[in-house]
């Protein structure tokens, strides 16, 4: 998603539109709860597990997750409303601490490399 838009941000930014990828956490809705009733119908074999333990995590989380909705709406008007709107937000702490940390890691490694990277110009 990041890379659609970005690419979408790039588009449609001459004409006045403004894009904003919103990364949502976990937000205490009902959207877990369809979950608990309904079958794993994986055709690949080697992925039942995988699917089987995501939807037991999204059971077990069902009307525990940290998120407020309201909050969520309101973080994603205000920065809609913002003065320079931001191009992302992620929503909720849990995620938010993800993506720091992916991001201090992707830095991280860019700057191990910087010799590869640069060394390939003339």
């Amino acid at each position: 998603m990041e890379g659609l838009s970005e690419t979408l941000r790039q588009e449609v930014e001459p004409f006045g539109v403004r894009v904003l990828l919103v990364e949502p956490g976990a937000f205490r809705t009902s959207a877990f709860s369809y979950f608990r009733n309904e079958p794993v119908n994986e055709v690949v074999d080697a992925y039942v597990p995988m699917v089987e333990a995501v939807k037991a995590a999204f059971v077990d989380a069902d009307g525990k997750q940290p998120g407020d909705p309201v909050r969520g709406v309101q973080a994603v008007i205000s920065a809609m409303n913002a003065p320079v709107a931001p191009h992302r937000i992620v929503l909720g702490n849990s995620g938010y601490d993800v993506v720091v940390a992916m991001h201090e890691n992707a830095l991280a490694e860019l700057r191990a490399n910087e010799k590869l990277s640069r060394g390939a110009d003339f």
